[in-house]
């Protein structure tokens, strides 16, 4: 029946029947995820990404109920915070690390030490809440709360490390919120690339569009899905990864 059975399996879930409330409880908890598989499919294939709406569709697929509202307004208020620090920086070439001095220094946003890859360390709205993340959602967080801030910036995707370029006039640098918003140089990352075999591409210090990242968000999600061995969420997630590959369709013209 599908989505029409969700009334009668919600009263069910209200049973005196312990085992018959079980059983209707897992039935609705899949039937939520399914639709937020759907939404999230749906929005992940379409010409123009925009990451904070693909990242609050995401967190559907952990909490069906998920409200964005308050996270929206976090992001905002961070977004204001960095503006007055910016404002009170002494000149347009300080001003960008108001950035990482209120979300690194002031706040503790910072990568996470136990149980790297679990959930809770890619989905954007935990992460807000913890303070502790993978490197790419955090790059998200200090996207988010830069564009907030009127700042120009965009991630690096490096294989295996997501960092920030943030422009600051003429110049741009390079910050990693993974380690708390430390600067970082372009030797830093050929250094980096080269402790892991890697011989440096362009691509790789382009800036990196909403589509990719989320891209990579949904790939460390199932990552993390596999590594606990739950083959249903992996398998969902795999074919979203597949959807997303896919060419998309033009816009267009007017």
């Amino acid at each position: 029946l599908g989505r029409a059975a969700l009334p009668a399996l919600r009263r069910a879930t209200r049973s005196a029947d312990a085992r018959l409330r079980g059983r209707a409880r897992t039935a609705v908890a899949q039937l939520e995820r399914e639709a937020a598989l759907r939404r999230l499919t749906g929005y992940a294939v379409q010409p123009e990404i925009d990451l904070e709406r693909g990242l609050f569709l995401m967190a559907r697929l952990a909490r069906p109920a998920f409200d964005r509202r308050p996270y929206v307004k976090a992001l905002d208020a961070m977004g204001a915070a960095v503006r007055e620090r910016m404002a009170a920086a002494p000149d347009a070439n300080t001003a960008p690390f108001a950035l990482a001095q209120y979300l690194g220094n002031e706040l503790g946003y910072v990568g996470c030490e136990v149980d790297f890859n679990h959930p809770d360390h890619i989905h954007l709205d935990r992460v807000l809440e913890t303070k502790r993340g993978m490197p790419l959602t955090l790059v998200a967080v200090y996207l988010l709360v830069a564009r907030r801030a009127g700042l120009k910036a965009a991630p690096i995707a490096l294989p295996g490390r997501v960092l920030l370029r943030l422009y600051a006039g003429q110049r741009s640098l390079i910050l990693d919120p993974f380690l708390g918003g430390k600067a970082r140089t372009r030797q830093d990352c050929m250094n980096y690339l080269a402790r892991h075999g890697l011989v440096p591409r362009p691509q790789w210090f382009a800036d990196a569009s909403d589509a990719a990242l989320l891209y990579r968000h949904i790939l460390n999600l199932l990552g993390s899905h596999q590594a606990r061995g739950h083959a249903r969420e992996a398998g969902e997630l795999s074919v979203l990864a597949g959807a997303v590959t896919r060419p998309r369709p033009r816009r267009r013209g007017r």
